[in-house]
C-alpha cells in the first residue's frame, strides 16, 4: 500500500485552479493557524496549557488552530502569543 502524504494531497489538489483560488483566498488564515501551531509544538506545549496560560478554554485554542470559527481578534492572538512567549507581529505587504 503506497502512502499518501499531507503535502502530496495538497500538491494534487490545487493542480485545480478552482482548489487553488479558494486556497490562496485562505492562506493567510492557513499560515496564522500553523504558525500558532508551530509555535506551541516548539514550546513543547498542549493546546490545554495555552489555554491554561491565556484565560480561555482548550476549546477555543482549538477553534482558533483549526480555523473553524473564523478569524480571532487581535487581543485574542495578543494574549496567545503572550502565552507562547513570542512576539505578535501584523503587518501589509506589497503583493
Amino acid at each position: 500500500m503506497r502512502r499518501f502524504t499531507y503535502e502530496a494531497h495538497v500538491k494534487k489538489l490545487l493542480k485545480n485552479k478552482a482548489v487553488k483560488r479558494e486556497y490562496e483566498k485562505l492562506l493567510p488564515e492557513y499560515e496564522l493557524a500553523k504558525s500558532i501551531i508551530e509555535q506551541r509544538l516548539k514550546k513543547k506545549m498542549t493546546q490545554d496549557d495555552v489555554a491554561k496560560r491565556t484565560g480561555m478554554p482548550q476549546s477555543t485554542i482549538a477553534r482558533i488552530e483549526g480555523l473553524t470559527h473564523g478569524l480571532p481578534k487581535l487581543s485574542t492572538l495578543k494574549k496567545i502569543a503572550d502565552a507562547l512567549d513570542s512576539r505578535l507581529i501584523v503587518r501589509l505587504q506589497d503583493k
